[in-house]
């Protein structure tokens, strides 16, 4: 491989700097997750004054000001020539295995189905929702989800009796969701305002959610996936396992709610979903709904489902009382190492004794719940 270009996006800067010993401290960024280098090859400062971008490796000293790609960095640090450094990322490569990118979203299709009127996120200039950068939803992952803003806006239907119906979605972030095929279904509008009584909203006279896996566009091929409860749940997941090397070959998806819908006979719920992705070589599913009782037994009734269905299946366990978008990217990220493996004797034994009754504890949080 001496294509530079492809090297460079395949080889992930944090596994070499971990491979190589160089040290870095990584920190969130406003264009996303940056490599903090405490070296600069250039000038030699040792103040932690290179800012890298994690994912494209493009940044620069703060000291110098000279300005680095992911190759050149790693060429200023090795001392290598071009023809070596190309040697020296091939065999990196090799060691660390193909990865796919933190947001790669498949190609999706909206067909005739419109929106109430609303704008993509992020905007043209680049510009995102105040709303979502505190809740740690980047203008890249508003980008991945396909997610828009209504300021001011109608959905229209026709009622059963042929007359009009419509409803407002104003000052709503909607969320579109699409099935397996990357085919446009149905959407929500999540208000932002904390007013409304109903903090989301569906659209009537388009299918309901149920029967479809948020995200699941996106799990083709997969072999691993984390299963979350509703959109934001999902996008604190995916962020906190973006966040770690070794998880990011895991699609996380949604479900709508503690439940798997199952029994349509020909498969058009999400069990049967399910079952496609495992054609197509999904074998672990781990669990992550809310850290209630409600929950956890909602959590093994679908591990049972899915071992039945030849999947290798844990539950991980969230603080009480707490899901994926109110706590920090480390306890979910503990949680989905801790997962167990579904057996039934597991599923005996939570069910006999609630293990949240032993877990009443601080636990640590700072962030906002959506």
């Amino acid at each position: 491989m001496t294509d530079f270009s492809e090297i460079s996006e395949q080889l992930d800067l944090e596994f070499w700097a971990d491979r190589e010993g160089v040290p870095y401290i990584l920190s969130r960024g406003r264009s996303g997750m940056q490599m903090n280098f405490k070296t600069c090859p250039e000038c030699g400062d040792s103040n932690y004054k290179v800012y890298l971008n994690a994912e494209t490796g493009a940044g620069n000293c703060f000291r110098c000001e000279e300005t680095y790609s992911k190759l050149k960095f790693i060429k200023s640090q090795t001392g290598l020539e071009w023809r070596e450094v190309a040697d020296h990322c091939v065999a990196v490569l090799r060691e660390q295995g193909w990865r796919p990118k933190r947001t790669t979203s498949v190609a999706v299709e909206y067909e005739a189905v419109k929106f109430p009127d609303s704008y993509e996120l992020p905007t043209e200039t680049g510009d995102n929702l105040l709303y979502l950068e505190e809740r740690g939803v980047d203008g890249v992952m508003a980008k991945y989800f396909h997610l828009r803003m209504c300021e001011k806006g109608w959905w229209n239907f026709l009622k059963e009796d042929g007359s009009k119906g419509g409803q407002k979605f104003d000052m709503r972030i909607i969320i579109p969701v699409f099935d397996l095929d990357g085919t446009f279904v149905t959407y929500q509008g999540r208000d932002i305002t904390g007013t409304s009584e109903r903090r989301y909203l569906f659209p009537k006279g388009l299918p309901g959610t149920g029967r479809y896996l948020l995200n699941g566009q996106n799990a083709h091929g997969s072999k691993r996936m984390c299963v979350g409860e509703g959109a934001f749940d999902i996008m604190a997941t995916k962020k906190a396992l973006d966040e770690d090397v070794g998880l990011r070959d895991v699609v996380v998806i949604g479900t709508f709610g503690k439940h798997l819908s199952y029994g349509d006979p020909e498969g058009n719920d999400q069990l049967g979903r399910f079952l496609k992705l495992k054609r197509e070589g999904l074998s672990e599913v781990t669990m992550m709904w809310d850290g209630t009782w409600d929950a956890l037994k909602a959590a093994l009734d679908a591990g049972k489902m899915l071992t039945r269905c030849g999947l290798r299946v844990k539950i991980a366990k969230l603080p009480l009382d707490h899901d994926p978008n109110e706590v920090l990217p480390e306890v979910v990220r503990g949680a989905f190492y801790a997962a167990e493996p579904y057996t039934t004797a597991l599923d005996a034994k939570w069910r006999l004794r609630n293990p949240f009754i032993s877990r009443k504890k601080p636990v640590r949080t700072d962030c906002h719940s959506a």
